[in-house]
């Protein structure tokens, strides 16, 4: 028996362990096949190809004419149903807020970590991404997002000998479902597995590039979005395999496998769990929930069978719209020449001979367009709607006489109400998305990282640490399809009228301010956001009191000022030399307000 060569930078189990990897995968693509078959259906009708099914094997195959003659005409209605449900819940943007703990430090924490996600949301163009996925997710059922940190991403820091240094920056991406083998597909959601293995196919260069390990890369088949298959040269399926912590490994384990080799094997890679934990760094989004299923169900394949049935009575009609227009003739045999018939038909003008003594050639009555025809069309448009949740309410003939535009936006509301749970579950993976791009910036933050937030026409730049990154993300708006921008509003001035907002007889300007900014009118602010100056500049010096004292200006707010001061002085565990600074500060502010009053 021959020993094995060790090799120093080769792992001894590397053979098993690529073998495993591979035959889990091989597993997981065979448990999994039948979801994909029904993927690539969908897709084929999305596209257009709406005359292929799944055989008894499970393969895709194309319906073949049964006569010559029959039409094959596509009307294409769920393309439009996936438009429209796609656009509305494009709608969604979830406006977030980090909540903050007990104490000053910890609200200012979680207003510094909530200027990060909203400086790496607008980096990350968030927006696209999630719209990307969401068109998956309605094709297919499901969607996922992986997030992840990029050590090439950020600012250039400096320059070493292996090359130049980036601070870093997350990064999330939309991944199909094509590329996402769970452990089980009976598992109800991604915390409920226990690895994942995400496959796609990528250059042989570029594994090598991005591994240091060079791999033989081959033909390879993909399935593109269109719902065309393409052979892609020069490639590799890259095998990533997530293990989540367990006894074994506490850590975790990430193993990569590419062309027959080991890339990498080691621990999750980020720290992107609750409580400090690794976890799996993907977001998992479905367009309609199964119980029992890992995968989603879509829209699509619930209107397969009845995109099948429109196209069949549109053709069976336009079949029916031929023979009235051409007609079907009635020869007697070897009266005419029927080659010349069949082959010109009846022309204008055509001179028609047939053999003397014959019936002379006529046309057959086929009757008129059957009424069920018309019906039937009108049931199936009916069931798309039904089905799909989505009509053209402005256009639709039952609201033809509504003129009311608080009437029509009441119907446009409730025409949103079926898409209400696949837009919360889009809210849901934008929290879950903020959350592990918040932990990744606390993992990966060395030093202070700077902030840059542009409002309202003027930048500001601060300046956040690792260690201060909350990542408690709460939703602070309403689903945009539950309430619309007129309702909003509306009820936005119904609480203006009533009152409650005012304090002491008058709407505070902060407050008028932001009405003003949700209604649109942002610039007509009488103080031009002075308000919500003045409150910050005060936030500033909560920081700086405890230490020492601060001089108060003339053009300070003082309100505004006392009302920030108060707030910190009582929220904290101040020192006696503290809060006497404090109360100083305020006693000040209060003798400046009395004077002004008295003016």
């Amino acid at each position: 028996m021959k020993k094995r060569r060790k090799n120093a930078n080769r792992d001894p189990y590397e053979e098993e362990i690529v073998a495993a990897a591979e035959a889990e995968y091989e597993r997981r693509r065979d448990e999994r096949a039948a979801l994909e078959r029904q993927w690539e259906l969908n897709l084929n009708f999305l596209a257009g190809r709406q005359y292929v099914g799944l055989s008894a094997r499970g393969e895709l195959v194309e319906d073949g004419k049964a006569f010559f003659w029959q039409n094959r005409g596509v009307f294409n209605h769920i393309a439009p149903v996936v438009e429209s449900r796609v656009a509305k819940l494009g709608k969604i943007s979830p406006v977030m807020s980090v909540r903050a703990g007990s104490g000053e430090e910890e609200a200012a924490a979680a207003r510094l970590s909530e200027k990060l996600l909203k400086n790496a949301f607008e980096k990350l163009d968030i927006k696209r991404i999630v719209a990307e996925a969401t068109a998956w997710s309605e094709v297919c059922g499901t969607a996922f997002y992986k997030v992840y940190w990029d050590p090439c991403g950020g600012a250039l820091l400096g320059e070493r000998d292996d090359g130049r240094v980036f601070e870093g920056e997350a990064k999330v991406e939309a991944v199909p479902p094509f590329e996402i083998y769970p452990d089980s597909l009976s598992a109800n959601g991604l915390e409920r597995v226990k690895s994942l293995m995400r496959a796609r196919v990528v250059n042989a260069d570029d594994v090598a590039a991005a591994y240091g390990k060079a791999v033989r890369g081959g033909e390879t088949e993909i399935y593109s979005a269109a719902g065309e298959k393409r052979i892609v040269e020069n490639a590799v399926t890259l095998l990533e395999w997530y293990e989540r912590p367990s006894p074994e490994s506490p850590e975790g384990r990430l193993t990569v496998v590419a062309g027959g080799a080991l890339l990498h094997r080691g621990a999750l890679p980020y720290v992107n769990g609750a409580d400090g934990r690794r976890d799996l760094p993907f977001v998992r989004q479905v367009s309609v929930e199964l119980s029992g299923s890992f995968f989603g169900q879509s829209v699509v394949e619930r209107l397969i069978p009845v995109q099948r049935a429109f196209n069949a009575v549109k053709n069976r009609k336009h079949e029916f719209i031929n023979r009235l227009s051409m007609g079907v003739m009635n020869v007697e045999d070897g009266s005419v020449d029927t080659e010349d018939l069949a082959q010109e038909g009846l022309s204008p003008g055509k001179i028609l001979v047939y053999r003397h003594g014959a019936r002379p050639p006529e046309m057959l009555d086929v009757g008129a367009m059957p009424a069920e025809f018309t019906e039937e069309e009108k049931s199936l448009l009916n069931e798309f709607t039904v089905i799909s949740g989505v009509s053209d309410v402005a256009s639709s003939s039952a609201n033809a006489t509504v003129s009311s535009g608080t009437a029509l936006e009441l119907l446009i509301e409730q025409d949103n109400e079926r898409l209400t749970a696949p837009a919360e579950r889009i809210r849901s993976a934008y929290k879950a998305i903020a959350r592990q791009v918040l932990r990744l910036y606390r993992e990966y933050t060395v030093g202070k990282r700077a902030v840059i937030e542009r409002e309202d026409g003027k930048t500001g730049v601060w300046y956040v640490d690792g260690a201060s990154v909350r990542d408690d993300v709460a939703i602070e708006n309403e689903n945009e399809l539950l309430y619309g921008e007129s309702r909003k509003k509306e009820l936005l001035l119904r609480l203006y009228d009533s009152g409650i907002l005012e304090t002491d007889g008058a709407v505070p300007a902060e407050t008028k301010e932001k009405i003003l900014a949700l209604l649109g009118y942002g610039d007509l602010a009488g103080d031009g956001g002075l308000s919500r100056l003045h409150a910050e500049q005060a936030r500033k010096e909560n920081a700086l009191l405890p230490a020492k004292e601060q001089p108060v200006y003339g053009y300070d707010d003082h309100a505004i000022h006392i009302e920030q001061h108060v707030r910190r002085a009582l929220d904290a565990a101040l020192s006696p030399k503290e809060r006497a600074n404090f109360e100083k500060h305020v006693a000040e502010h209060k003798r400046r307000l009395r004077e002004e009053n008295a003016q």
